[in-house]
């Protein structure tokens, strides 16, 4: 029988110089990738195979066949781990992501839910320009009727100095002075107090007034008084006192009735006796100092007034007096002077509602009492009728005028305003807003969004006022 020499091709893996006839650690001798290994023991196994002797069918080379991709439960080979699947996302991650999404949205719509239920409300304003035609008249508060624009004073003492060098001494005899007020619970009827008047404090120092002074007469019950200003008896520091709760008027001792009940007292330290020998200074130098000193303190009184600014009063820079009284001068190291100046600032201080009101009646604003503020009133220029220059602040009534631009805005009851939603349907809130005259437009927002009516409980109803904007600002 002829020899079949096909037979005699080896297959693939079978040449023992073949990397692929190399056992694989955990395989068995009887397998390679893809294929079933002859055993050695074999017929026609390489090893029996006649060496190779020049060329023939028996020395072809077959390349090896690359091995074939495993699938599914082939790849699970004894002894060889599985290549682990790639996962983007386990199923419990996923479960996290919804349960946050769940919580955000869960979370916004209780936001939304729980919002207050708020209303916007611009009230009604009118820009005023005042010019020096228009005059305005205050009355002090104990005498001001019922609609004109009473005033009351309020005093503030500052003081201020400077060094500057000496120029040998001085002899000085000067007096103190300062301010008193006199109290008339006597009788309704003014007192008349003739100049040169004494007021004798408990010590029994003495200080006079330089000019006729009125009491005004006792009203209900509360005593009349007036504010003057006394000079003492006699020169010399032993007059620089400090406030007197009570002052006695010798020269009333006839009419024991009289000489009770009519008395003053000091609120303020008498100032400026002096005698003896003192530092000089030069005219020039002196003379500048105090004008430094007193641009300084008026700045401070400036301030002060403006503090007296705010929703319950107004009070006008340029209507303020300011008295100034020099200090004796007072010796410094190294052969250098201190002066001294007292500033003693009377402050006309108005009823914010009261001058808010004056003004819209000047400027025929149909405003109710009470009903307006004026924005920007601490920004006007004022200046005193000439005729009135010489009044007595808090005795006597004074005209002046205004200048500049200011605002009157009505106030909204915003009390009422909730207590009158409370309750109410959407649709009624136009026609609830417009009893109220001082609003000049308003908006809602109910929530939650899906309510048509306002909450019962007027406290929760949110309401914001806007501040109206002063033209020009």
């Amino acid at each position: 029988m002829a020899k079949d020499y096909f037979q005699d091709i080896l297959p693939p893996q079978t040449p023992s110089t073949s990397p692929s006839t190399r056992k694989t650690e955990g395989f068995s001798e009887e397998h390679t990738n893809d294929t079933t290994v002859a055993s050695q023991n074999e017929p026609g196994g390489f090893e029996d195979a006649p060496a190779p002797s020049g060329r023939s069918i028996r020395n072809i080379s077959v390349s090896p066949r690359p091995p074939r991709r495993l699938l599914g439960s082939e790849r699970e080979i004894p002894g060889v781990p599985p290549r682990p699947t790639r996962r983007f996302f386990s199923p419990r991650i996923w479960m996290w992501i919804i349960a946050v999404l769940a919580i955000l949205v869960l979370g916004t719509i209780l936001l939304v839910a729980l919002r207050p239920t708020t209303v916007n409300v611009v009230p009604r304003s009118h820009a005023v320009v005042f010019d020096s035609f228009l005059q305005f008249n205050a009355y002090p508060a104990t005498e001001a009727s019922v609609g004109s624009l009473p005033y009351s004073v309020e005093t503030v003492t500052l003081e201020d100095s400077a060094v500057v060098p000496s120029n040998g001494t001085e002899y000085v005899e000067t007096k103190a002075s300062g301010t008193i007020i006199v109290s008339n619970n006597y009788s309704s009827e003014s007192v008349r107090l003739i100049p040169n008047t004494r007021f004798e404090t408990p010590d029994g120092l003495i200080f006079r007034t330089s000019s006729q002074v009125f009491v005004p007469g006792k009203k209900g019950g509360k005593p009349g008084e007036v504010q003057i200003k006394v000079v003492a008896d006699k020169a010399g520091e032993a007059y620089n006192i400090g406030p007197i709760s009570r002052f006695t008027l010798p020269g009333l001792i006839t009419t024991p009735a009289m000489h009770a009940d009519v008395y003053a007292r000091s609120t303020d330290t008498m100032t400026g006796g002096a005698l003896g020998d003192r530092p000089a200074v030069t005219p020039g130098t002196l003379e500048s100092a105090r004008a430094e000193i007193r641009a300084r303190l008026e700045t401070q009184a400036r301030a002060a007034v403006d503090l007296r600014t705010n929703e319950q009063t107004v009070a006008l820079a340029d209507l303020m007096r300011i008295t100034y009284t020099t200090q004796p001068n007072t010796e410094e190291a190294g052969g250098n002077v201190r002066i001294r100046e007292i500033a003693r600032v009377e402050i006309p201080v108005f009823p914010a509602s009261s001058f808010a009101q004056t003004v819209s009646r000047s400027v025929s604003a149909d405003a109710e009492d009470g009903a307006v503020m004026l924005n920007g009133a601490g920004a006007l220029t004022a200046r005193l009728v000439a005729t009135d220059t010489d009044f007595v602040l808090g005795t006597d009534p004074f005209g002046f005028t205004l200048s500049g631009m200011a605002q009157l805005v009505w106030k909204v009851d915003s009390e009422a305003l909730t207590s009158a939603l409370a309750g109410r349907n959407e649709s009624a809130f136009q026609t609830i807003v417009a009893t109220f005259p001082g609003i000049e437009e308003a908006s809602a927002r109910i929530q939650p969004f899906w309510k048509k009516a306002f909450p019962v409980d007027p406290t929760e109803i949110h309401t914001r006022i806007e501040e109206p904007v002063l033209p020009g600002a």
